[in-house]
């Protein structure tokens, strides 16, 4: 009894490391394939230097589907007022007139308000207006009637893709628009065409500045605007040659010749106000106001808007 026992105890640690055995050396062939096959490239040792290796092609394939994605949606995050509905006519205004105008790029729907009857007699000064990239002609057809009681004609210009224009919205659209715009209304009799003055509030800055290359305007006047669109690229982390309406307004004003007055809101997050004074040095015939007021603001009983606009009117003699 005692000698069997011993002799269970002396074969169990005997087959003990009979599997042992057998495990180190599948182990010892198994770590000899990987290297082998590591030798030749078949796979390679996931070491830190190849984690940052992946992690850095998997980011740079992020970003560029990013930027693809931008770059295509942008002129649908840049115009959202194309999305705005509005009603078969325009809003009813004291001696609106309504006009739609044939461009390459769409039909552009134009409202002329004349100036106040009691001060017409011989041509008047007018000016023309673009709004900002979030809203519609409708909602400035009351809004002007301080240019109006001034003598001066307002051309509201909608811009393609928005309100009642058709077409689609771009920067070479708008651009079309504003000059079909000018054009028509420097053909009417009522109209003193060395008298026009562009007005425009944020993207209805670029629209005038657009309209400013082509043809010739007395004076501008530029609320909220910025001095290009390349300030927004950086806000998405993008570069700014990916931007497929550029607005180089800053271009714009250093060849215009006349006098301009550029307004911004000391309060405007959207548009910091040293943008609007960027803007301002582009020209060395500008006057830059700050405002206590946000972006785009429109208080004019409230702001000294008329007093700035009337020293702009009279510096330009076009009353």
């Amino acid at each position: 009894m005692g000698q069997g026992s011993n002799t269970s105890q002396l074969t169990l640690p005997k087959a003990a490391a009979k599997v042992h055995l057998a495990y180190q050396v599948q182990y010892v062939h198994a770590a000899d394939s990987f290297a082998l096959a590591a030798e030749l490239g078949i796979v390679r040792p996931f070491g830190l230097m190849r984690f940052l290796q992946v992690l850095l092609a998997c980011t740079a394939v992020l970003y560029f589907v990013y930027l693809t994605g931008l770059y295509f949606a942008q002129r649908s995050m840049s115009y959202p007022g194309a999305r705005i509905r509005v009603s078969p006519e325009p809003v009813p205004a004291r001696g609106l007139e309504r006009t739609v105008l044939k461009t390459p790029l769409g039909n552009v729907e134009t409202l002329f308000l004349p100036a106040d009857p009691s001060l017409q007699g011989k041509p008047q000064p007018a000016l023309v207006f673009g709004h900002g990239n979030g809203e519609v002609v409708d909602f400035w057809v009351s809004e002007l009637d301080g240019f109006r009681n001034r003598g001066i004609g307002v051309l509201l210009v909608e811009y393609p893709g928005y309100g009642r224009s058709s077409g689609s919205t771009s920067e070479a659209s708008i651009r079309a628009a504003m000059s079909a715009a000018y054009d028509h209304l420097a053909s009417d009799p009522r109209v003193d065409r060395s008298r026009i003055v562009g007005f425009g509030q944020s993207l209805g800055g670029g629209a005038v500045c657009l309209l400013a290359r082509d043809r010739p305007l007395r004076a501008l006047i530029l609320q909220s605007t910025f001095p290009s669109t390349a300030i927004f690229a950086s806000r998405f982390l993008a570069p700014s040659f990916l931007l497929r309406d550029r607005f180089d307004n800053e271009a714009a004003l250093r060849q215009f010749p006349g006098p301009v007055l550029v307004i911004h809101g000391r309060a405007d997050t959207l548009i910091p106000w040293q943008q609007g004074r960027r803007l301002a040095s582009a020209s060395p015939h500008s006057t830059f106001r700050l405002y206590d007021c946000g972006h785009g603001c429109w208080d004019p009983d409230h702001l000294p808007f008329w007093r700035d606009v009337d020293s702009l009117l009279s510096e330009a003699g076009v009353r």
